[in-house]
């Protein structure tokens, strides 16, 4: 069983020296709500749940004053007092090829014109909520954000336009890797002293990158996309 574990742990070994000198998935956001028993039925039998990193809520300010200038000044209006109302609770992000977080420097952001109607102006943009260690209500916190943004003061014909649903986050994913190699591998070394000592168990695909779910309002299901065969089981399992 020895020889098992190590193994297990050096198939994770290139892959992880290789995640930590990556930027590209330092972070992974999921959008939507949770996962299904359907979804569920593809992934592995070994998992973890963890709590995300931090909530955001998409939303648009869409202004139909007459005048541009005028929509102009009404939507960076709204801004203003949305951000002084956030305070140091929630950040407001504006992204335009990369996420800026808005302050009352850089708050007057490029607006864009509705496609479908004339003389109205939109942005979209999103509120940001770092989540705690323990976030024990997360269907409470995903409301208290999505009233917060829904219940900000509108500047003249400013209107708010909130996306269906939020997104959680989560950074460096990898930092758990190796509390799955473990979980699998302890999980390996059960089936193989309940299937009989003469069992040998492989597994495949543990050096593939973590993949995750969302599976409730704050939390994440993070696994490897493994595959295990048991062969060889001539002998009765140890009582």
């Amino acid at each position: 069983m020895k020889r098992c574990t190590a193994a297990l742990l050096a198939l994770a070994l290139p892959l992880t020296a290789g995640a930590d000198d990556s930027s590209t998935l330092d972070r992974i956001e999921v959008t939507g709500s949770s996962i299904s028993y359907r979804d569920l039925l593809h992934t592995p039998a070994i998992a973890i749940t963890k709590h995300g990193d931090y909530l955001s809520q998409g939303f648009s300010l869409i202004n139909d004053s007459r005048d541009a200038e005028r929509r102009k000044q009404e939507i960076h209006s709204t801004i203003e007092k949305l951000l002084a109302r956030s305070g140091k609770r929630y950040s407001l992000i504006f992204e335009d090829g990369y996420s800026i977080t808005l302050n009352a420097q850089n708050h007057r952001v490029e607006l864009l014109d509705d496609s479908k109607r004339p003389d109205v102006s939109r942005v979209k943009l999103r509120l940001r909520l770092e989540l705690p260690a323990e976030a024990k209500d997360g269907l409470q916190i995903v409301a208290d954000l999505r009233e917060f943004v829904r219940s900000s003061v509108k500047v003249g014909r400013t209107e708010i336009e909130l996306d269906t649903e939020t997104a959680l986050g989560m950074k460096r994913p990898e930092r758990y890797r190796y509390e799955l190699i473990e979980a699998i591998a302890e999980d390996s070394q059960r089936l193989r002293r309940s299937m009989g000592s003469g069992c040998s168990v492989e597994l495949e695909g543990l050096n593939s990158r973590i993949e995750w779910e969302r599976v409730g309002p704050v939390e994440l299901m993070l696994y490897i996309p493994y595959s295990m065969t048991v062969s060889g089981c001539s002998e009765a399992p140890t009582p």
